[in-house]
C-alpha cells in the first residue's frame, strides 16, 4: 500500500485534516493507524468527537445555597469512570455547571465562608489545566453557560443572564421575569462586560434553556411571553441580538450542534392526533430563518412496550452526536440512557443510569494545550 511508505509524522499531518467521525473509522484500518491515532502526543492535533457524558443534580438554586452533588461520567457504550478532578484542589468544594467543547465550567465556595462566597473555574479534565475567573459582582447568577469552538477562537466566554429583577428589588413579583441583559466574561481580556438587550420583544428563559455556541454566538432556547419557544441568539461582545420562532411541538425543544449545522429536536402528534412523533430539524441559515425536517419517528417505535414513557416526567435529551445522526436520551423512570441511529432507524440501550433526574453534559476532550489556562 501507497500508505505503508507514508513517515508517521506525515501520516499524522493527513488524519489531521480529516473530520472526527471519518477518524474514528480509519481507526479499524491497522493496528499501525489505531496506534497513532490514540498516541497521546498526536491526539492534540487530531480532531476528537463525543465521548459520554457529565451527569450531576447540580442546579442554579443548589450551588447558590452552597450545596455541593456529586459528578458522574459515563462513556457512550456505558461505562463508567472517574471524575473526582483531583487536579482541582485548591477548589475542593466545587459544582460543575456547564460543558463546551472539551472546556467545563464549574462553580467553587469559599469554604472558610459557608459556602456564602463563590466564583466560576473554567478547567480542561483532559489537559488537567484550569482558570480561576474574577467576579462579575452581579447579585444574582442565572444559569451561566460556557461558549467555546477551538475551531473559531482560542479563547472562551461565560455567559450569565441577567433578568430584569436583578436591577428592580422593589418588585415583588419575580416569576418569570423577563431577561433585561447579559453579562460575558472574555478570556481575551480577563474581565466582565454586561450588555442591555437590544430586541423588541419580552423574551424570558425556559427552565433549563439548552444552549449551543456556534460560529462565535451563543443559541439558547426561550419563550416571547406568548407562551411560543423562539431560538435567541447573541453574541460575546452583546451587539448582534437575534431572535426567531422553532417549530412547534409538545414540550420544550432541544437544541444541539451536529455536523457543523444547529439541530433542533422535539415532540409532535400527526393531523388526526393519534400517533407521536419525534421530530428532527436543521437550521440552513440565518436569513431565510427556515428549518428543514431532516427526520421524523414514532415514539411507538422508539419506546416499544418495553419502557412506559411520560415525555413531561420520564423523558430528558441529552444529545445530537456532533458528527453524525445519533440522538442520545433516557427514558423510563429507571433513567434509561438510549441511542437511536437515526440513519439505521435502530433504538439501543446504553445503560441504567438510576438516582432520580440528572442534567447531562455531552463532552468531547480536548487535548491541545491552551495558555489561557493555568494550574
Amino acid at each position: 500500500m501507497a500508505a505503508e511508505r507514508l513517515t508517521d509524522d506525515l501520516l499524522v499531518e493527513i488524519l489531521s485534516r480529516l473530520p472526527a467521525k471519518s477518524l474514528c473509522r480509519f481507526k479499524c484500518v491497522s493496528s499501525h493507524w489505531l496506534g497513532l491515532i490514540n498516541y497521546p502526543d498526536n491526539r492534540k492535533n487530531l480532531p476528537q468527537t463525543l465521548t459520554g457524558f457529565f451527569y450531576t443534580r447540580s442546579t442554579v438554586d443548589d450551588w447558590v445555597r452552597g450545596l455541593e452533588s456529586p459528578v458522574h461520567f459515563t462513556s457512550v457504550s456505558g461505562r463508567r469512570r472517574d471524575t473526582s478532578f483531583a487536579f482541582l484542589s485548591n477548589h475542593p468544594r466545587l459544582d460543575l455547571l456547564h460543558c463546551c467543547n472539551g472546556l467545563l465550567l464549574g462553580c467553587w465556595y469559599d469554604v472558610s465562608n459557608q459556602g456564602n462566597e463563590f466564583g466560576y473555574v473554567v478547567f480542561n479534565p483532559a489537559t488537567e489545566k484550569c482558570v480561576t475567573l474574577p467576579s462579575s459582582d452581579h447579585s444574582e447568577f442565572i444559569r451561566p453557560r460556557l461558549g467555546f469552538d477551538p475551531a473559531f477562537s482560542s479563547h472562551f466566554h461565560v455567559f450569565e443572564w441577567v433578568d430584569e429583577q436583578d436591577f428592580e428589588w422593589e418588585s415583588d413579583e419575580r416569576e418569570d421575569p423577563d431577561l433585561a441583559g447579559v453579562a460575558v466574561y472574555s478570556s481575551e481580556t480577563g474581565g466582565w462586560v454586561y450588555k442591555e438587550k437590544t430586541w423588541n420583544q419580552h423574551i424570558r428563559l425556559t427552565d433549563d434553556p439548552a444552549t449551543v455556541f456556534l460560529n462565535g454566538y451563543l443559541h439558547f432556547l426561550a419563550d416571547d411571553r406568548q407562551l411560543s419557544d423562539c431560538l435567541a441568539v447573541v453574541d460575546p461582545k452583546g451587539e448582534t441580538w437575534m431572535n426567531f420562532p422553532v417549530p412547534g411541538g409538545l414540550k420544550r425543544g432541544f437544541i444541539q450542534r451536529s455536523q457543523g449545522h444547529l439541530n433542533y429536536a422535539n415532540f409532535r402528534r400527526d393531523e388526526g392526533g393519534a400517533a407521536l412523533w419525534l421530530v428532527v430539524y436543521v437550521l440552513e441559515n440565518y436569513q431565510s430563518k427556515e428549518w428543514v425536517l431532516t427526520h421524523s419517528v414514532e415514539t411507538s417505535y422508539l419506546f416499544g412496550g418495553g419502557i412506559d414513557v411520560c415525555l413531561d416526567v420520564d423523558f430528558y435529551w441529552i444529545a445530537i452526536h456532533p458528527d453524525c445522526n445519533l440522538v442520545f436520551f433516557t427514558a423510563g423512570c429507571d433513567n434509561t440512557l438510549m441511542c437511536y441511529n437515526m440513519d439505521r432507524r435502530q433504538v439501543k440501550v446504553i445503560s441504567n443510569l438510576e438516582g432520580g433526574m440528572w442534567r447531562y453534559l455531552p463532552y468531547v476532550p480536548l487535548y491541545a494545550e491552551l495558555q489561557l489556562l493555568h494550574l
